[in-house]
C-alpha cells in the first residue's frame, strides 16, 4: 500500500469493542489492523466498515478530502477512528509522570501568572511545597512556572509568597493529555467518541 507519507503518519483514534478510546495509532498501523480483519473503521454516525466496505464507502465520505491512501488498484479515505472487534480491555487511565507530560497538562502556561512559557529558556518546574521542606515530585505538588514567578516564589509556599495557583494540580487523564497536541478538526471528530465514553470536556 502506498500513499502520501504525511497521510500514512496521520493519527487515528483506536476504540475497543465497547467503543472506549484505548490509544492513538497511525493510519499505516490502522490499515494493518483492517487488512488482518482485527479492526473496522468507525465513523461519527457509528457506522462501521470492514476494509472492503470502507473502500466503497470512501467515495461518499471523501467529499473532496485530500486524505486519501492509494495503491495501483484502489484508493480510500484514511480513517479517523477504528475499533478493535475482539479487544475489550479498558482504556489506560494513568499517565506516566514526566516533564513532557507536565508541560502538556499545564498547556505550556505558567500556573501562577498565566503567561505562555513555550520558550524553554523561560520554563521552570515548581514544587508547590518546596523539596527542601519535604515536598514530593508528584502530579499534585508540581506545576509549570515561568522563571520570573519561580524567582518570586523562591523557597516558599504560594500562600507565603502571596501567590495563587490558576488551577489545582492533579494527575491528568491520558485522553485529555494526548489530545493537547492535535489540531482542532481532529479534536472535533474524536470528541464525539470520547463523549460517548463519559470523558469530560477538554
Amino acid at each position: 500500500m502506498a500513499g502520501n507519507g504525511s497521510v500514512l503518519n496521520d493519527k487515528v483514534l483506536v476504540l475497543n469493542r465497547c467503543y472506549q478510546a484505548v490509544q492513538i495509532t497511525t493510519v499505516q498501523r490502522a490499515i494493518c489492523h483492517l487488512v488482518k480483519g482485527s479492526a473496522k473503521v468507525i465513523t461519527p454516525d457509528w457506522t462501521t466498515h470492514t476494509l472492503e466496505e470502507w473502500i466503497k464507502a470512501s467515495q461518499f465520505y471523501a467529499n473532496g478530502n485530500g486524505r486519501m491512501v492509494r495503491s495501483p488498484n484502489l484508493s480510500f479515505l484514511a480513517p479517523d477512528a477504528i475499533y478493535l472487534v475482539s479487544y475489550d480491555r479498558l482504556p489506560r487511565v494513568e499517565v506516566v509522570f514526566s516533564r513532557a507530560n507536565l508541560l502538556m497538562r499545564d498547556r505550556y502556561t505558567c500556573q501562577y501568572c498565566g503567561k505562555s512559557v513555550k520558550n524553554p529558556k523561560d520554563r521552570t518546574i515548581d514544587h508547590i511545597l518546596p523539596r527542601s521542606r519535604g515536598g514530593k515530585t508528584t502530579w499534585e505538588n508540581v506545576v509549570l512556572c515561568c522563571r520570573k514567578c519561580n524567582i518570586k516564589k523562591g523557597n516558599r509556599t504560594p500562600e507565603e509568597a502571596g501567590m495563587k495557583l490558576l488551577t489545582k494540580p492533579k494527575a491528568p487523564r491520558w485522553e485529555s493529555l494526548i489530545m493537547e497536541d492535535f489540531p482542532q478538526e481532529k479534536k472535533d471528530i474524536w470528541r464525539h467518541f470520547l463523549d460517548f465514553a463519559g470523558i469530560p470536556e477538554i
